[in-house]
């Protein structure tokens, strides 16, 4: 097992990290401000070109132009890393889904309006299919046109809105992520959140494969203490009624990965407690079948602290992953799935 502090900040959230064609090591975060969302929010891009070892300064990614951003994944196809940013006001007002593309290692960047979902959606890690599509989760908020101006009149944050609903769905695409449709997999009504005492949450789903066609969603509920499911078995065009698992949560973004050989990968910290201070220990579960049960349970970090967002990558049987560590240190690490 190999940890590295990559980045202090003043904040930092959403780190990930990726494989580039080249053999370079990126990762992604979203630093600056206090807290988040803020308007000194930004996303940067760290590079490495040692396998972890080392990492570069932080660099911008995208021009100046005053807006907040936020970006939620990174996704390298062929020799493309497209990265989905949220830019907001700050509070994540006048909220605009863009993606940016790159073809040459980040260096130079096209962007343009995610068209499926233009606003007011966080799309999360891409799953690549056994039938070859690609699978985006995502979940949206049906914010209006009059809720927008009367957030930016009030200056308030826009989980201040009493929306009917949120939105959990998948975009999926055929042509290497160019086109995507949008898919969705279940709505939670406002009287559905009412009953857990809320009226907005980040379900931040994620998505795996676990037989051909049979798709396994997780998100987070808040407050609730554990994470929510619901499947699929026609590849995602259709998807069952959400149910509570028995996997501790405390409000924080998990993320499902697969092997080659076909073990499920959770990264999560299992923990049913409430609030940010719960977020630990961080561990990697790992399911030889198909999240009946957990084979394996690796403790990544018990050293109390707030690890959020922790995502990455498989090669073989070594999983890459960045984490946030008391919303200021971004870490990159190194473990072996088979012998830590």
């Amino acid at each position: 097992m190999f940890i590295k502090l990559v980045h202090r900040d003043s904040l930092s959230v959403e780190a990930n990290v990726r494989r580039l064609q080249n053999g370079e090591l990126v990762l992604l975060c979203t630093c600056g401000g206090s807290a988040e969302p803020a308007p000194e929010n930004r996303t940067y891009i760290f590079r490495s070109r040692n396998d972890g070892a080392d990492w570069s300064e932080k660099a911008q990614l995208g021009a100046e132009d005053g807006f907040a951003r936020y970006h939620t994944e990174a996704a390298v196809i062929g020799d493309r890393l497209k990265v989905f940013v949220s830019a907001h006001n700050g509070k994540f007002i006048r909220w605009r889904n863009e993606l940016y593309e790159s073809s040459d290692g980040g260096n130079c960047w096209s962007v343009r309006s995610l068209g499926e979902l233009p606003e007011y959606a966080f799309v999360r890690s891409m799953a690549v299919l056994s039938d070859g599509r690609l699978l985006f989760p995502y979940h949206y908020y049906p914010i209006t046109g009059e809720m927008e101006r009367n957030s930016l009149e009030k200056g308030t944050y826009v989980w201040k809105n009493p929306v009917p609903y949120i939105e959990s769905g998948i975009l999926l695409s055929e042509d290497g992520g160019e086109t995507f449709k949008r898919r969705v997999a279940f709505r939670t009504t406002a009287e559905e959140m009412k009953k857990y005492g809320l009226t907005w949450f980040w379900p931040e789903n994620t998505v795996a494969e676990l037989e051909s066609g049979h798709l396994a969603m997780l998100f987070r509920m808040d407050g609730f203490g554990r994470l929510q499911r619901s499947d699929s078995y026609d590849f995602g065009e259709t998807w069952g009624e959400p149910f509570a698992t028995d996997i501790p949560n405390p409000s924080n973004k998990p993320q499902l990965l697969k092997t080659n050989d076909g073990r499920i990968v959770l990264l999560n910290t299992p923990n049913d407690g409430k609030g940010l201070e719960a977020r630990f220990p961080l561990e990697i579960w790992i399911s030889e079948n198909n999240m009946a049960g957990w084979n394996k349970k690796i403790v990544l970090s018990d050293f109390p602290g707030v690890y959020s967002y922790a995502n990455g990558f498989i090669e073989g049987n070594i999983l890459y992953l960045a984490f946030e560590f008391n919303r200021h240190d971004i870490y990159f690490a190194r473990v072996d799935l088979e012998n830590d």
